[in-house]
């Protein structure tokens, strides 16, 4: 392998592991889940995530990735690995890297929010609308 294929490669796999520790941040505030049960192999439907929730985060993973995702998004990939391997090979997804978030388990502040949002009815989604 050539010294640019290895960093490509690096890269790649970065951007893979930022994109499943959003995934994990939004399950955890969107569900009131804890990271530590969150497995990114397994459907998110097993977490609870309904469509409403789903196309919420499809949304918010449009903005920090500045790119326009399908609205399908978890139904075609339903568990984070598959979903963020697929964003990887599809999409130029540079800004998973540049604005990595830590890993939920290592953010203090998403309890508090999934707790905000709890009583919000579907997750959050009127607070969006003014609610």
């Amino acid at each position: 392998m050539v010294q640019s294929d290895v960093e490509t490669t690096n890269q790649s796999v970065d951007s893979v592991q930022a994109i499943q520790n959003w995934m994990v941040n939004q399950l955890v505030e969107q569900l009131s889940l804890d990271a530590k049960n969150i497995d990114v192999t397994e459907p998110l439907t097993r977490y609870g995530l309904d469509s409403i929730d789903a196309v919420t985060i499809v949304g918010e993973l449009e903005d920090w990735l500045e790119v326009e995702l399908p609205s399908t998004l978890f139904w075609d990939y339903p568990t984070i690995e598959k979903s963020a391997q697929y964003l990887v090979e599809e999409f130029d997804v540079s800004a998973a890297s540049d604005n990595a978030e830590p890993a939920a388990s290592e953010t203090k502040e998403a309890k508090p929010e999934a707790s905000e949002k709890s009583g919000k009815g579907w997750g959050g989604f009127w607070k969006g609308l003014g609610g």
